[in-house]
């Protein structure tokens, strides 16, 4: 299988849809932490019985707060939630999806799916609620959960953003003929530059799993390979054209795309090291 750079790059698909900075949420857990006494909730409520049952009246009920400090959501986000939701359920349902959100950023993402799988209970419909339940599953690699959710997301928005996760997600199966067909949906005259290329870089690897080598190179050189400035897109599809081209024995053609991503970034992956060990012989 063709090395797409997940496990050896800091790119990939790993961010919220929906959120803003959620900067300073550890500050706010720690105020809270501060403000309780650092005790834990049950203990509160443990110290609370004991006062009613010395005869205090006091009964308000309170919840347990939320695991993460929920983010702020972008008001389109906020808008399609409520129009996805039953009347009655929107600010509920803003509430919860706020806390998923805020789970996946800080990378709980078992937390993210409990609470996706509740905000997609409140609206079926919903867009983001679909699309985020679908990659907090391909974050935890259930891969057939979040085939299931992105192509319900695909089928309710008419969108191919997240055809090339769902790919993905069928190579992780071990079926990169239904992976192709995902891919092959990504026009470049329509969609997103970045979803475009990933489409190109699964779809490479999908045919690299197949056995067909030769037609994996061929479909990243057919791609927009020396931009003006490179984005992060380039430099993934560089990365996996170079996997390629050493496989393939095309150790200098495979060292000057090692090189190129080392000369933009030589932290985001190990291609400095790949094009030293391709000059070594």
């Amino acid at each position: 299988m063709a090395d797409d750079g997940r496990r050896s790059s800091r790119a990939g698909r790993t961010s919220a849809p929906g959120a803003r900075s959620h900067q300073g949420n550890k500050q706010a857990i720690d105020a809270v932490r501060k403000r309780l006494g650092a005790q834990p909730v049950r203990d509160q409520r443990r110290g609370r019985a004991a006062e009613r049952d010395r005869g205090g009246t006091h009964r308000r009920a309170e919840k347990a707060a939320p695991k993460h400090t929920p983010v702020h959501l972008a008001d389109d986000i906020v808008k399609e939630l409520h129009s996805a939701v039953r009347p009655g359920k929107g600010e509920i349902l803003v509430q919860v999806f706020s806390e998923a959100v805020a789970a996946f950023a800080e990378e709980d993402f078992e937390e993210a799916i409990r609470l996706g799988e509740q905000a997609k209970h409140l609206a079926l419909r919903s867009t983001n609620a679909r699309e985020f339940l679908g990659l907090a599953y391909y974050r935890t690699g259930k891969w057939r959960e979040a085939a299931r959710e992105l192509s319900a997301f695909r089928r309710i928005s008419g969108s191919n953003d997240q055809n090339p996760v769902i790919a993905d997600a069928y190579r992780a199966m071990k079926k990169p003929d239904k992976a192709l067909e995902w891919v092959d949906q990504v026009d470049a005259r329509t969609s997103p530059a970045e979803v475009y290329y990933e489409a190109a870089i699964v779809g490479a690897g999908a045919l690299n799993d197949m056995g067909h080598l030769d037609a994996a190179i061929e479909r990243l050189e057919q791609l927009d390979l020396e931009p003006r400035v490179a984005q992060e897109h380039h430099l993934r599809a560089w990365y996996v054209l170079g996997d390629l081209l050493e496989k393939k024995g095309r150790f200098t053609q495979a060292r000057r795309w090692f090189d190129a991503i080392a000369g933009v970034d030589p932290e985001i992956t190990d291609a400095p090291e790949r094009a030293a060990r391709l000059r070594r012989g």
